[in-house]
Formats: structure tokens, sequence, C-alpha cells
């Protein structure tokens, strides 16, 4: 059984421990089968548009708003200006950057598409793009169909601001502005297609939305237009969604590295403190060196003893002796009847399965 690279940073946080990120090697969230040279289709990829004036003068609003959108972008119809070209484009970059798949390249599918007089976007039906897959030497291929939304929502809200009058005393004075609230969101269902059979292998729809910090997309002025003239442009929120989506969409179709939050017990002695500074300069086997000591030591004190056990528990496990890795965290609860170190034990446990998955995974031709 191979083990895996781990890529450890130290970063001192606190007087009572170390937090370390750790970077993991993760297997495939779905069984994509043993598919390892693919092509990706061009997705079908559409926009939608919608404003919401409010109560008051929506007409008039809505008129004024086009024309402020319209003159601010001219060729920026959210209805058309994000082609499933570049969401294809997006997948290909981030499939390649991974390095788990052989992407045939876009310009090796179009010179035999061009041969046979077809073309990506004229392939309507699964029977032709499985007769493509063969034609281009894919084990699979990816297809994909998605949209996006963009809505703003305006209003007018009465507001009230301090100002000196002619006699220079501060008065309170109520105002009115016009708010819009740029909303933005974005959905795609890809589908991994296995060559050789023309069944689904994989299939998965993901979203995304500014809901959450929709705050950062508002927009106020004295009137309608002067409100629209401050909105941000929609196609970078799009651009910004997409390629969340798309590393979702790695992750559930290839293995990955993701980075997850270890802690290094400090213990009291100065011994433990000499073994902290090792680690946290990368010197695992220094620190590994003295944590067995204080273990061992019959006079070491128990919280030391505890902090040192359990050091060498995440020692193991972060390089991957998972079975080590076990024993001494079952050790570290059995001196202190401390749960968390279950949780440890549990993680690793979690962990040996993912592994056994990521090994099948990594070893398929």
């Amino acid at each position: 059984m191979k083990f895996f690279a781990v890529l450890l940073t130290i970063i001192f946080v606190s007087s009572c421990s170390t937090t370390i990120p750790v970077k993991v090697r993760k297997p495939a969230e779905l069984n994509i089968g043993s598919a390892r040279t693919i092509a990706v289709m061009d997705f079908d990829f559409r926009g939608s548009w919608d404003f919401d004036a409010g109560d008051k003068d929506s007409k008039k609003a809505l008129g004024a708003f086009m024309k402020a959108i319209e003159k601010q972008n001219k060729k920026l119809n959210p209805k058309t200006a994000y082609p499933g070209k570049n969401v294809s484009d997006h997948l290909v970059a981030k499939l390649v950057q991974n390095g788990y798949y052989t992407v045939i390249e876009r310009s090796k599918m179009d010179e035999i598409l061009n041969e046979q007089s077809l073309s990506l976007s004229g392939l309507v039906d699964d029977e032709q793009v499985v007769q493509v897959g063969n034609m281009i030497g894919a084990q699979a291929l990816i297809t994909g169909s998605g949209t996006y939304s963009v809505k703003d929502i305006g209003e007018w809200e009465k507001y009230k601001e301090k100002k000196k009058n002619k006699d220079g005393k501060k008065v309170t004075i109520e105002k009115e502005r016009y708010n819009i609230v740029r909303h933005v969101n974005t959905q795609i269902t890809f589908r991994i297609i296995d060559v050789s059979t023309g069944s689904v292998i994989a299939s998965k729809n993901n979203k995304a939305s500014n809901k959450s910090n929709s705050w950062k997309y508002k927009s106020s002025g004295k009137n309608e237009s002067a409100a629209a003239k401050g909105l941000k442009d929609w196609k970078p929120i799009v651009a910004d969604q997409v390629s969340k989506i798309l590393d979702k969409t790695i992750k559930q179709i290839a293995p990955h590295t993701v980075t997850q939050k270890r802690e290094i017990e400090e213990g009291e002695s100065k011994k433990m403190k000499s073994a902290l500074e090792y680690a946290k300069r990368d010197l695992w086997d220094e620190a590994k060196e003295i944590w067995d000591k204080v273990s061992a030591a019959k006079k070491t004190k128990k919280e030391d003893r505890i902090a040192a056990t359990y050091n060498l528990g995440l020692f193991y496990e972060v390089f991957g002796f998972l079975n080590d890795a076990e024993i001494y965290y079952e050790k570290a609860y059995k001196l202190s009847s401390d749960s968390k170190y279950l949780d440890a034990k549990a993680r690793v446990k979690k962990r040996r399965k993912e592994v056994e998955k990521l090994r099948m995974q990594e070893e398929r031709e």
C-alpha cells in the first residue's frame, strides 16, 4: 500500500496549542469508473435578467434603469454574454491543473470533427456524443448544461441625516434615496458518459449564489439612474460562481487535495517546548524523538505524557501511518479520559477508508 504525501505548514497561534494546516489527498466523491482519458463538450449555458422596481412608479423606474444599464453595458446582455464554451474551457483548465485525467485538446477534437463535417455545438444526443468520443480516442465525455440569472431589485428608502441650518444648529432632515440590490444565481449540471457503453456514469447538479453577501452588490443614488450606474458588473459575479461550481465538480469526479487543520499539544516541560520548536520548523523526526522519550519516561508529569502521546498519534496520522496513529490516540484517551482523543481516533478510521478508496482510484488504468 503506498503512502500519500502530506505537506505541513506550521502556524503558532496560542500559548497552549499550535495549529497546523495539513494538505490531505482525498478521493473523488462520485464513482467515475476506470476512464482516465476524457473530452469536454461545449456546455449549453443560458442567462436571464429581471428587474423589480418596487411599488412606486415601477414603469418610470424600469425605463430609467434600462437606459442606464444599456449605456453602461452595451455589449453585455446577460442573456447571451456568457456562452457555454466559457464554462467548458474553464472546466478543461481545472481538469488539467488537477492532473488526474488526460484531457483531449480542443484543437484535436475540432480537427477530427471537421473531417467528419461535424461540430461540438451540433451534437444533439448521447448516441452522437459516443460516436464522437470513439473518433477522438476518449474513454469518457463530459457534457453539461446550466443557467444563470441576474435579478436587480430596486426600492425607495427614507433615511435621516443631520445637517446644520442657517443658524448653525444641527437639525435632522428626512431624505429619500433609491437602492438597487443585484442578485445572481448560477446552476450547472454535468454528465459523464462512458464511451464504451454510452451510459451515464456520473451526474450532478451544483449551484452558487451571492444571496449571503448580496449587500456587497448594493448601489444607492438620488434616483433610479444614479443607483443603476453604481451597480457592479454582473459578469464577474457569474464568472466567480462558475469557478466555484467547477471547483466543486472537480472534487466530485477526481481525486484532489484539501487543507485540514490539526493541533499540536505543547505540554508544560522544557522538553515539550523544545519538541514544539522542532515541529514548528518542520523538523518532525527530532520532535518525534523527544515525544517518544517524554511518553516513555517514568517521571514524566501526566499532562506531558498525555500531550506527547497525542502528538505521536498526530505525527503518524499526518505521515500516513494510520494504524500507529490509532494506537496512540487510544493511549491518549486512556490516559486522560478526554473524548477529543476518541474523536481523533474516529477521524483516523474514516481516513483509512478514504485512503483505500483513493488507492483504488489512482491505480486504475
